[in-house]
């Protein structure tokens, strides 16, 4: 499906800055069992091995965060962030493209484009994503889309970047830290479950459920059977809220890109994205424990903003 003109999708202002914050008070709602998960690591952590081990890592917890906010929010180092998270510079013509591209998606009235840093990443993809220290980054491949397509997927990250203040999601990513860790370990351990293709996912989470009463029995004795079983707990929901926040944020920087001009534009590229027909039990726990929304809802809330 081509790509809508210019002259079909109306440009709206920018939403005001005060719209932030009840998105920036159901962010911390959301992020209440991140918080308890990382505090209980620590604490069994600290219960299991000896203080010691527990103050260690708690004192390595805090310094990250520090190094977290110098290295985004008080002193920026954008070539870190970029090259850790895979990205580079853009290259002619690729540093042309993005700069016209950016500069339609900002020219919207109290958009604001300089605070930010444009950056590509290699893959045959077509994506984008928003990135800490105010970084936009776009695959190689999104750069040979249709114009408009294009700065639609500029303008809904930049919607991630404007909905919620940065500080906040730095807040956030420092308060997970432990449970990063927990989970990273625990997709190391599932990773032999690859060779089962496209229900790989769905043998991890049935394996994951039946460990959850070996692990409440395994802590029992070391931070009691109350204790360990609210950790457990807190091992289901957060996940779920986790997905809750992650896809409401994606619901967010569309609503952005629709405010911008861009709904139309936006809602022909998912169209073209829709995947396959997945298998039942995948694509419940996409629905479930997925970072980003069904393409099918999102383009149904997009068509609905624009009162068509």
């Amino acid at each position: 499906m081509p790509a809508p003109s210019a002259a079909d999708s109306p440009r709206r202002t920018a939403a005001p800055a005060a719209r932030r914050y009840p998105a920036v008070a159901a962010t911390v709602l959301l992020a209440l069992p991140t918080i308890a998960l990382s505090v209980a690591i620590v604490l069994i952590l600290g219960a299991w091995a000896g203080l010691w081990l527990s103050v260690t890592a708690v004192v390595i917890w805090v310094f990250a965060g520090v190094m977290l906010f110098d290295a985004a929010w008080f002193t920026p180092d954008r070539a870190r962030f970029a090259k850790a998270s895979g990205y580079r510079r853009p290259i002619p013509p690729e540093d042309e493209i993005l700069a016209v591209a950016w500069g339609n998606v900002t020219s919207a009235p109290g958009v604001d484009g300089w605070p930010y840093s444009l950056w590509v990443e290699q893959s045959e993809d077509p994506n984008a994503a928003a990135a800490p220290s105010r970084i936009v980054a776009v695959t190689s491949s999104a750069l040979t889309l249709d114009p408009r397509q294009l700065e639609a997927m500029l303008a809904h990250e930049l919607g991630h970047h404007r909905n919620v203040d940065p500080r906040v999601r730095l807040l956030d990513a420092w308060i997970a830290m432990p449970r990063r860790v927990l989970w990273a370990v625990c997709r190391l351990a599932g990773r032999p479950a690859g060779i089962l293709g496209a229900l790989a996912p769905c043998v991890r989470s049935i394996v994951a459920i039946g460990m959850l009463p070996v692990a409440a029995i395994a802590l029992t004795p070391v931070v009691g059977r109350t204790a360990a079983l609210l950790f457990v707990a807190l091992l289901i929901v957060e996940p779920l809220t986790r997905g809750v926040q992650e896809r409401r944020d994606e619901f967010a920087a569309d609503r952005a890109a629709v405010d911008l001009g861009y709904g139309r534009e936006l809602a022909a590229a998912l169209r073209q994205w829709e995947p396959a027909d997945l298998p039942r039990l995948v694509a419940l726990r996409r629905r479930l424990y997925g970072t980003h929304p069904a393409l099918a809802p999102r383009v149904a809330r997009i068509t609905a903003r624009l009162g068509e």
